[in-house]
């Protein structure tokens, strides 16, 4: 009697990993723009990233001793990771049949729901700054969007100081229409002048050409719908990117597709799991902007 084994998904796993693959690198917007750090081996639980606070200088007098040093102090910002998963299940019929489209399907599916995952768990964290600008009936602005950088350059010393360069901006769809709205009236075609913009400037031919994929205020503008909004309304963001930014994501395993036979079943499942965390690093180096995310009509 013919056994059905692993093997027999030899020919078509593979291209079930290359489209997951692919789809993640494209839809995981927030992990391109976060602070990431892979965690080693053996290394415990969690990833640990102290920051050290300040100490004050001031003014000597002549031929007077020194007699009260500062102290150093650190504070530490843990992260612990955690698995995330799903799973999918292939039947030797579908294998059988040589069914290529579904296996395509099965491998879009799993790395969206990763990467899609991981992205509104990042995205999560924007709720977590210091500052909110806006509410849930808010039109976002121009103004909205040059507060949210001063407030990172302005941030306190004694809340981690301003905020490392460069910045970014992540935005819903929905919301990045209401730039749009502001920036078309500004065509080349017009003389017109609004919220500081002059019609015809390269600001506004870039952003309109593009599509908001420019930038405003030396910040990129990120569009990213893989979180939706709630009751019409939604939580964006403005942040310091990169290594040592405001957005942590500490990876212990990369995610992997791993199959395992179920004989009586007659099918395969196709289980894909990771394990990370997320978490900000400082909240002063992020800056929420809660605004209205009504569906275009």
């Amino acid at each position: 009697m013919a056994i059905t084994t692993t093997s027999v998904l030899g020919d078509t796993l593979p291209t079930i990993i290359s489209e997951a693959r692919f789809t993640e690198q494209f839809k995981a917007i927030l992990r391109g723009l976060c602070w990431v750090i892979q965690k080693k081996l053996h290394s415990g639980t969690t990833v640990n990233l102290p920051y050290w606070g300040t100490v004050t200088a001031a003014a000597l007098t002549e031929a007077v001793d020194m007699a009260s040093p500062s102290s150093m102090a650190d504070t530490n910002v843990q992260f612990t990771p955690a698995e995330v998963g799903c799973q999918i299940l292939i039947t030797d019929k579908v294998v059988r049949d040589n069914q290529e489209d579904v296996l395509r399907a099965a491998g879009r599916i799993l790395g969206d729901a990763m990467a899609t995952k991981m992205d509104q768990d990042l995205w999560g964290q924007l709720d977590d700054a210091t500052t909110s600008l806006g509410g849930s009936t808010t039109t976002l602005t121009l103004g909205m969007l040059a507060a949210a950088n001063a407030l990172l350059e302005g941030n306190a010393v004694g809340s981690g100081g301003p905020a490392p360069k460069p910045y970014a901006a992540v935005i819903h769809p929905y919301v990045l229409l209401d730039i749009v709205d502001v920036l078309t009236p500004l065509l080349a075609t017009t003389t017109a002048t609004y919220q500081g913009i002059t019609a015809g400037g390269g600001i506004v031919d870039d952003m309109l050409r593009k599509y908001l994929s420019g930038s405003l205020f030396g910040m990129p503008v990120f569009s990213d719908g893989n979180t939706a909004p709630v009751s019409s309304a939604i939580k964006n963001g403005v942040f310091a990117t990169g290594r040592g930014g405001g957005l942590v994501l500490a990876v212990a395993d990369e995610w992997d597709i791993k199959p395992q036979r179920d004989e009586s079943l007659r099918a395969t499942e196709l289980n894909i799991v990771g394990e990370y965390a997320v978490g900000e690093y400082l909240a002063g180096w992020i800056v929420e902007l809660h605004t209205d995310a009504t569906t275009p009509a």
